[in-house]
């Protein structure tokens, strides 16, 4: 049996580390693939909007922008609290952990004129769930040594590996960030639209959502070129999530 993870910093250092470590040809067991056929119909709902949720796009950073020149290139692992009750009704083994590790890995671009660009890629240890994300964000103000950043930004994302469900998000973003010499705390709010479709013959069809996300987060400048990250989102579901992170 699965032990439950019952102590969040220990095991986000242990899935971060994992994440970092684990090489990429790794084989991965099937115990915790997710399937909608053992899913109570009214329950199916509720499960769509938390994957929504956990999977839709997620910058893990600031509002201000990168600069032409700029980027950041990260991995990130969040633990998600999710219902295990209702997850364990999805799972191959019907042992779904209460905190869900799920590691990313991110890529910023800058652009002129204050835009950055996003991607992200996700795949969630023995599991049938990764996923794929973008954003465009845009700096409404790029933020000086008195004044806040401000930006905007639009992001998609996507569920692959899950046969029986097509699952996309959507959502758009504000956030605000204020740099005091390594330290830059910033914080967004989030409008996300999860939409679902169900191939597991529940009759179900289409399963749509719009819950709001907000965030809260510290960046800290190691060095000139390494940065690390931590973010807390509250939503349906709420997750604490570490980034490390090359920028220029």
């Amino acid at each position: 049996m699965r032990t439950k993870l019952t102590h969040p910093a220990t095991a986000l250092f242990a899935a971060l580390s994992l994440a970092l470590l684990a090489p990429a040809g790794t084989a991965r067991a099937a115990d915790s693939d997710i399937s909608l056929a053992g899913v109570t119909p009214s329950d199916v709902a509720d499960l769509v909007e938390e994957l929504g949720v956990t999977i839709a796009y997620n910058p893990v950073a600031p509002a201000e922008p990168r600069g032409l020149i700029g980027f950041d290139a990260g991995v990130s692992v969040s633990l998600v609290s999710i219902d295990d009750n209702l997850w364990n009704q999805a799972v191959a083994d019907g042992e779904a952990p209460s905190s869900l590790p799920v590691p990313r890995i991110h890529f910023q671009k800058g652009l002129p004129f204050g835009i950055d660009i996003g991607l992200m890629y996700i795949q969630v240890p023995q599991s049938n769930v990764s996923v794929i994300g973008g954003e465009v964000r845009k700096a409404i103000l790029e933020g000086t040594a008195a004044t806040p950043a401000v930006s905007v930004s639009a992001h998609y994302s996507r569920l692959d590996g899950v046969d029986e469900l097509d699952l996309y998000t959507g959502g758009v973003s504000l956030a605000v960030s204020k740099g005091f010499f390594i330290f830059t705390p910033y914080a967004a709010i989030d409008q996300l639209w999860v939409n679902g479709e169900e191939k597991a013959g529940l009759l179900i069809g289409e399963l749509d959502s719009s819950p709001i996300r907000t965030q809260v987060g510290l960046k800290i400048a190691l060095l000139p070129i390494l940065n690390i990250v931590g973010q807390a989102d509250f939503s349906t579901v709420n997750m604490y999530t570490a980034r490390l992170n090359l920028s220029l």
